[in-house]
């Protein structure tokens, strides 16, 4: 289920939730996303989507909770994500050519929080292949809830 949540003031987003959570902020002036799983329940273990058990120990930062590629295009300003600057790659690009030049600043966090896997099998299982998908009529038809 897509949670979107759309304003035109918010310039701090704070989530709490589990990894599936699947939240789509649209937000112009949003300059910040930070995002606290939820961890009570799984021993601060991944509960992403299809995650295999071998690879539950470090949270998918990117896609859990909120998945970065929802914020290309529908937050103009952000400048951090889940402690990431992001703010110098501008989103008036591809999306493929955001997503890969913001792809390499996940992948140095992910083995800062010490990660084993090569990149191309890290981006394999923990990162975003295409953008995804956002029915524009969600937003068109007021289903959006506003903040």
């Amino acid at each position: 289920v897509i949670k979107a949540f759309k304003s035109s003031y918010v310039e701090k987003l704070v989530v709490t939730g589990p990894c599936t959570f699947n939240l789509f902020p649209v937000m112009e002036r949003l300059r910040e996303v930070v995002v606290n799983l939820e961890t009570s329940l799984f021993d601060n273990n991944c509960t992403y989507w299809k995650s295999r058990s071998d690879d539950r120990g470090l949270h998918r930062i990117g896609l859990c909770c909120v998945n970065v590629g929802a914020v290309y295009k529908n937050c103009p300003n952000l400048e951090r994500f889940m402690g990431i600057e992001i703010d110098n790659v501008s989103q008036k690009q591809t999306f493929n050519k955001w997503n890969g030049r913001i792809k390499k600043r996940f992948y140095d966090d992910y083995l800062q929080q010490g990660g084993s896997k090569e990149t191309k099998a890290w981006a394999k299982t923990r990162w975003i292949s295409r953008r995804p998908v956002f029915p524009e009529n969600i937003v068109n038809d007021g289903v959006v809830n506003q903040m």
